[in-house]
């Protein structure tokens, strides 16, 4: 208990505020002598053959956006901006999306995948590229598999041989604000990550799924709850699989009681654990229960149980379960209150009525 509040208390202190402060200022300053190194040396050094990237991200877990522009001078065709067809929609935008005059590349030694990429004419006259790709040929996406990848661009010039360019940038942008990019796919559990490479060329790392509990819903009743959830990445229950075991662990007296999930049909990764905090619970004192999965055969550590594939930054603030009474075996009637951690964890404070408020 002294342990968690001087935790608390330290989390809150003005001294890691003036300590956030210096990180954000850091990384500002970190950026700008970044992109400074780009434009000053990089793209000097291309000479040319790079095109300059203006945004890269991953922002739903596995949708790569992009946007370049291309170097002055390359001979490729102008994208139209004139003439429509029957349905008002540009005529020529309409063969190019037909046939695509410019493709993302996705480089692994010597494996080459192409993604359509869309030409744009600017108002000052530049030309760049604009692409929208989904990662994954499981998720109907491109084949793009574990390890890095260095991204690159190619053109059609009309030339009998495409053009090729680099990507050169300053990576993925930072992000204030409550939210921020998801780089773990909800379907897949890949994690992509955008960076560069020493030379400054834009790379993508897509690394393997980590296991992970995701709380779906929270039901509420009379005599207790239930939690709907699901296991993903190497961890995830196969049909048929032994069902999980579920601990709820008290945190004060850490008092552990388990409690075994039911499968939910159709869903070979989807369970149900019900929860009788009616009976659990001691109606003489507050109580946070967090709960977890024991670990299966292949052992490792539990897995707590919450919301962790999420683009938030704070879920504590953000997701706030609506509160419910549960009455106790002895008639006492306890107010419940969902809340998750920092990290993500999903906990049940039980507080009852005669220690709360009125």
């Amino acid at each position: 208990m002294i342990k968690k509040s001087a935790g608390i208390a330290l989390r809150r202190s003005p001294a890691m505020k003036v300590g956030a402060s210096v990180r954000r200022r850091a990384a500002a300053g970190l950026a700008s002598g970044r992109s400074t190194l780009v434009d000053s040396v990089l793209m000097p050094a291309a000479q040319g053959s790079a095109a300059r990237v203006q945004y890269a991200a991953v922002l739903d877990g596995h949708t790569l956006n992009l946007r370049a522009l291309l170097p002055a001078g390359v001979p490729v065709a102008a994208p139209a901006t004139t003439g429509s067809d029957a349905d008002g929609r540009d005529a020529e935008a309409t063969d190019a999306e037909a046939t695509p005059r410019a493709h993302v590349l996705f480089i692994s030694g010597g494996t080459r995948i192409r993604a359509a990429a869309r030409l744009h004419r600017e108002r000052d006259g530049q030309t760049s590229v604009q692409a929208t790709v989904l990662l994954g040929e499981d998720i109907g996406g491109v084949p793009v598999t574990l390890g890095r990848w260095t991204l690159g661009l190619e053109l059609d010039s009309g030339a009998p041989a495409p053009l090729r360019l680099q990507l050169i940038g300053d990576g993925a942008p930072a992000y204030g604000g409550p939210t921020r990019p998801l780089d773990t796919c909800v379907r897949t559990g890949r994690r992509h990550r955008l960076g560069l490479t020493p030379a400054g060329r834009l790379r993508l790392t897509i690394a393997p799924a980590v296991a992970r509990a995701e709380v779906l819903r929270v039901n509420r009743a009379f005599t207790g709850t239930s939690v709907l959830f699901a296991v993903y990445g190497p961890d995830a229950a196969r049909a048929g699989a032994t069902p999980p075991i579920v601990e709820l662990v008290e945190q004060q007296r850490r008092t552990v009681l388990r409690h075994t999930a039911e499968p939910l049909p159709a869903d070979a990764t989807a369970w149900r654990v019900t929860l009788p905090l009616g009976r659990l619970l001691d109606s003489s004192v507050r109580q946070t229960w967090s709960l977890r999965l024991v670990p299966g055969p292949r052992g490792g550590k539990p897995l707590e149980l919450g919301r962790h594939g999420h683009d938030l930054r704070s879920p504590r603030k953000v997701l706030t379960p609506p509160k419910f009474t549960v009455r106790a075996e002895d008639g006492t009637f306890v107010e419940v209150k969902p809340q998750y951690t920092r990290r993500g964890a999903l906990q049940l404070v039980c507080t009852p009525r005669k220690l709360g408020t009125p």
